[in-house]
């Protein structure tokens, strides 16, 4: 073999090798590579969801399909005003604080019913000048039906006389302390409660009054 020849060979060799090493190179550098999709780095943590906001319950309202008086003054016929004498209908002071005004009952169970309700009528009939022996007070509630045995549950439990009427619930009591007569007058009907607390008057006939006046189209 000649001196050219062997050059010859040896220069094809190199050029397969050098393929060669080109080709396992372009392979390589293929598996090398991370696969498609594949997150590069280090991992992002995922951010949480917002917690969502709960709507708040609304408290339960009485329905006002009914009758809805807004004034004491639609609660009484003229007899009834007259038969209070000089008592008065809301004096300015029983709107001051601390006035001490007696509420449409004595039991803390009941004031606490009637407080709970929310929307009512205060109606107070009493000495124009202040505080005295005679008074008479009227809270006129809107319930619910569930407020509403709620009620009637306390006014038996309370260990008053409780029965049908005018298509409502009567409930009574009176008593005599220290020479004084306090009495209490309750009646539901639909989703109106009628308290009524008094002493030492009371015309005869009042809560028929208001109820003839407040269902009079009924």
């Amino acid at each position: 073999m000649t001196r050219r020849r062997m050059w010859v060979l040896l220069g094809a060799v190199g050029s397969l090798l050098v393929i060669a090493l080109i080709v396992l190179l372009i392979v390589w550098r293929g598996g090398a590579g991370a696969p498609e999709g594949e997150a590069v780095g280090r991992p992002q943590p995922h951010s949480s969801p917002a917690p969502l906001a709960l709507a708040s319950v609304p408290a339960p309202t009485a329905t006002t399909d009914g009758p809805h008086p807004s004034t004491c003054d639609e609660l009484y016929s003229p007899a009834i005003v007259a038969a209070f004498g000089d008592l008065v209908l809301n004096p300015a002071w029983v709107a001051e604080e601390n006035s001490d005004v007696n509420r449409g009952s004595g039991d803390p169970e009941l004031i606490a019913l009637i407080d709970a309700a929310g929307e009512r009528l205060t109606c107070v009939w009493a000495n124009a000048n202040g505080g005295s022996g005679l008074g008479l007070t009227t809270e006129l509630v809107w319930v619910t039906p569930e407020q509403s045995t709620q009620i009637q549950s306390r006014l038996t439990a309370a260990g008053m006389n409780c029965y049908e009427e005018l298509g409502g619930m009567r409930c009574l009591i009176e008593t005599t302390k220290d020479g004084e007569l306090v009495g209490e007058s309750h009646f539901l009907r639909d989703d109106i409660w009628l308290a009524t607390r008094y002493v030492n008057t009371g015309p005869d006939g009042y809560t028929h009054d208001i109820i003839a006046n407040v269902w009079a189209d009924e």
